[in-house]
């Protein structure tokens, strides 16, 4: 059993995008719970944590033997498993040998843990990269320039990146990586310097930081219409006017299959990513209602919608949560809940459910030119997980409102996009809602923009939550005034809420 690889690359990159494209949706998912139920033999042979978490719910290993007892096991997570037991007696073999990175959690829910990751971990993202990175980027026939943006450090985004990406380079495509770390003055200084020696750029980094980015290029003689831009971004939901408004400023030239966004956690590094046909999937969803209940029956608000490798990761939906399983760090973890709210379509019921709704999307495919990139594997949507949102007298007010509020027509010429919720209680514990906004470079805090970013927010929240707007609309004596967001306008990259190098904090609790 020290032999066991949970996931073995295939030879030929070419062969397995071949395969991806071909091979029947039923193919991929037996395929994963084969895995799944390998890796839970394994774990409970090798893993003493695991061992004793299984004993402590009186299951034999040998009672699991489908895919159904699978299902049945107890669910982990990072208080009732990882943080339970000695740290490692969660390795296989209590080997932490060959683990070759550490990499933590932000800490923003708790104390740090740390996630160690050896060779086979990183192989599985080197993997699902150099698919997708040839799939829609064509790296193969390109010179691209990665500029990278990702933090660079303890977290996982900006090293796990770099390490795989810079394998994929010297396998013979002539991909060059620039890891600049979250820094937007060298990041557009390099992307100056050297951006249009390259047939193409790939911008990479957290959402917000793309965006700063994209805006602040003319400041340093960047026209947009001169790069051949590809995005790559992670770890943040992002709406589909934001995907519009990227691709309209970089002038990207087919934005199904020009922007990835994907869904990945320091547990179990990239688990999903979107395709050109999730794009698709997602774009006709929000501009038809009823193609939207048919696939996201328990969503109020548009989420990340992906598709992931059953080889690598198996997800579950329990209720209104994905669930998932896999051995994206030197920890196997099985069954473990984040907590992320979503859902699991295979990729034959989505194909069923776009037909309800008299969608068909493979026709629609081939109009907009991606028939060659579909990959027929299953899909995964997600939110943002609980530390994305704050409430307001029980209403859940979610970040990307905030968000989608700011890149408003009247005020996005004013602001990063980067905002900080809290809610708080005045003097009389009366609750309500400070959003602490941060401003572009060089602009002045106003009582007129204050006015215009409070207008903006409440209409984007009147928009998006039924009850906000009961509240508002029938009770204006009572909760008007209360439900008024307060604004603070706070200088760029302030270190109070906009620290230059880490990620957003877009809730304050």
């Amino acid at each position: 059993m020290q032999n066991f690889q949970f996931f073995s690359p295939p030879k030929s990159i070419t062969q397995a995008l071949k395969n991806l494209k071909t091979k029947n949706s039923s193919y991929w998912e037996k395929q994963g719970e084969r895995a799944v139920l390998s890796l839970f033999n394994f774990t409970a042979k090798t893993t003493p944590a695991y061992r004793k978490f299984l004993k402590e719910h009186n299951i034999k290993p040998s009672q699991i033997k489908s895919i159904q007892d699978f299902q049945k096991l107890p669910l982990t997570n990072k208080d009732l498993y990882l943080r339970k037991y000695d740290y490692l007696d969660l390795f296989p073999n209590r080997d932490i040998s060959r683990a070759t990175t550490f990499s933590a959690t932000s800490g923003s829910t708790g104390e740090p843990f740390y996630f160690p990751r050896g060779e086979e971990q990183d192989s599985q993202y080197e993997y699902v990269a150099e698919l997708f990175l040839k799939n829609q980027f064509n790296i193969e026939s390109k010179t691209t320039l990665g500029l990278l943006g990702f933090g660079l450090g303890i977290w996982i985004g900006g090293i796990f990146t770099y390490k795989n990406f810079n394998k994929i380079a010297q396998k013979g495509y002539n991909l060059s990586l620039i890891p600049v770390g979250p820094n937007k003055e060298l990041y557009l200084k390099s992307l100056e310097k050297f951006g249009r020696l390259f047939d193409q750029v790939l911008l990479m980094g957290y959402p917000p930081f793309i965006k700063d980015v994209i805006d602040e290029a003319p400041l340093y003689g960047i026209n947009w219409r001169n790069y051949n831009v590809k995005i790559l971004t992670a770890t943040e939901h992002f709406s589909e006017e934001f995907r519009k408004y990227l691709a309209q400023k970089t002038f990207l030239k087919n934005p199904y299959t020009d922007i990835i966004n994907i869904y990945g956690t320091v547990e179990l590094g990239t688990m999903a990513h979107e395709t050109p046909l999730s794009n698709l999937i997602r774009k006709i969803a929000v501009q038809k209602p009823a193609v939207f209940r048919e696939l996201f029956p328990y969503m109020h608000r548009v989420p990340t919608l992906a598709q992931y490798h059953p080889s690598i990761l198996h997800f579950e939906q329990v209720e209104e949560e994905v669930i998932a399983s896999g051995f994206g760090s030197s920890i196997p973890l099985l069954r473990y809940r984040f907590p992320d709210r979503g859902g699991v379509i295979p990729f034959d019921k989505m194909l069923k459910k776009l037909n309800t709704g008299g969608i068909d999307i493979l026709q629609i495919a081939r109009a907009a030119k991606i028939e060659h990139t579909i990959f027929r594997l299953p899909f995964v949507y997600v939110y943002e997980r609980s530390d994305f949102a704050t409430t307001l007298f029980g209403i859940n007010i979610y970040s990307e409102y905030i968000r989608n509020a700011l890149s408003h027509r009247t005020v996005r010429g004013y602001v990063t996009g980067k905002s900080t919720m809290i809610t708080k209680n005045d003097k009389n514990q009366d609750q309500f809602l400070e959003v602490n906004v941060e401003l572009k470079k060089d602009i002045k805090p106003t009582r007129e923009l204050r006015k215009l970013t409070q207008k903006a927010i409440i209409r984007i929240l009147m928009l998006n939550s039924t009850e906000y707007q009961y509240l508002y609309n029938n009770d204006p004596k009572t909760y008007e005034k209360r439900l008024t967001p307060h604004i603070i306008l706070w200088p760029y990259e302030h270190p109070t809420y906009f620290s230059i190098g880490t990620k957003q904090r877009w809730v304050k609790k």
